[in-house]
């Protein structure tokens, strides 16, 4: 089997030759032209490519965005324009330094920029693009996070976050229900397009949101949406890049049918021998701890196949993956993955 093919028995529960091993694009893009790549997609690498079959369209908002160079640093400015305010964000050298929300006029600006959103389809875009790629990129269509994660990640940032859920409950309430609608359109666009493996990329850690807000606030999303992405013949993957444990029992509930980014600890809080207890028949797409690849090459094989045998004793439903830290000794250590997941190769 190649690459594509292992992550399609992977996607479909079946049992692939060995279990397979790809890097997020955005992780790899930045050596992307070394050639040190090119043995390992021989030896089986792939990487995955988030591709939206769908576009937003905002009315009546006026987006800028602008860079400049300051003591070294790259800072990057944002501000939405609309007829009821304003509202900002900036970053430095890629990290998140403001965020756009910090007072309850923020939170009703930005649900005027969420009621004013259009959804439509742009599938052809996804065609194409999937037709040019080369043979070792896995594409997928993405649905993006849910409201509340969104709110949490992208819009008030988890110090923010924190403190609005109580000073602004009401106005987040309100952006929550209005983005709301916008999800389940995006959902629905993308259950009528092309792709089986739908990422819904939630950067989910429960320490961060709790059992009590999972259950108010992703669990009803989850089964309202993900059944339309079902009943359209799809699967859909979580990235819960974290800690997990204490929403375990939700989460095996929920109608999700992978856990992307799945980490054993000490970043997450389950083995995957717990988390293949909790979630039996769920795929995982595990990320490798990125202190692991600063190990000897044959401790990396011994974890390997350790938390092979504990998530897959079939060779199935496991995938491993590089979701978070690019590890910095990539040209050593990733080789030594590869050469470990080939003794999985069934006879």
């Amino acid at each position: 089997m190649n690459i594509a093919q292992r992550i399609q028995a992977f996607w479909h529960g079946d049992q692939p030759d060995e279990i397979p091993y790809t890097i997020y694009q955005n992780e790899w893009r930045h050596t992307a032209s070394d050639p040190a790549w090119d043995a390992m997609y021989a030896e089986g690498l792939g990487v995955t490519w988030h591709v939206p079959t769908f576009q937003v369209i905002r009315h009546e908002v006026e987006s800028k965005e602008w860079e400049v160079e300051e003591n070294g640093h790259k800072l990057r400015y944002r501000v939405l324009h609309t007829p009821v305010g304003d509202v900002s964000a900036y970053w430095q050298d890629d990290w998140q330094m403001k965020y756009f929300l910090e007072t309850a006029a923020d939170y009703r600006v930005m649900q005027f920029v969420s009621e004013h959103t259009e959804i439509v389809p742009d599938y052809d875009t996804y065609l194409k693009r999937e037709a040019e790629f080369p043979p070792y990129v896995i594409p997928h269509p993405v649905i993006g996070r849910t409201p509340l994660q969104v709110i949490l990640v992208d819009y008030a940032g988890l110090q923010g976050f924190s403190t609005q859920l109580v000073d602004c409950g009401d106005e987040m309430r309100n952006l929550y229900n209005a983005m709301l609608a916008n999800f389940r359109k995006i959902v629905e666009v993308v259950a009528a397009g092309p792709g089986y493996y739908i990422s819904n990329l939630e950067n989910f850690t429960a320490e961060s949101l709790g059992s009590r807000r999972y259950r108010e606030f992703l669990l009803p999303v989850y089964e309202e949406c993900f059944p339309i992405l079902h009943a359209a013949g799809k699967i859909v993957g979580s990235h819960y890049d974290g800690r997990t444990a204490s929403c375990k029992n939700l989460i095996a509930s929920a109608p999700i049918d992978l856990i992307e980014s799945l980490t054993p600890p000490p970043e997450g809080d389950l083995s995957l021998a717990e988390a293949r207890a909790a979630w039996p028949e769920k795929l995982f797409w595990s990320n490798i701890n990125v202190g692991v690849y600063d190990l000897p090459h044959d401790q990396i094989r011994d974890i390997v196949l350790e938390r092979t045998a504990q998530a897959a004793p079939d060779g199935r439903l496991l995938a491993f993956q590089v979701s978070e830290l690019y590890p910095e000794n990539w040209k050593q250590s990733m080789p030594a993955v590869l050469k470990a997941l080939h003794e999985t190769r069934r006879k």
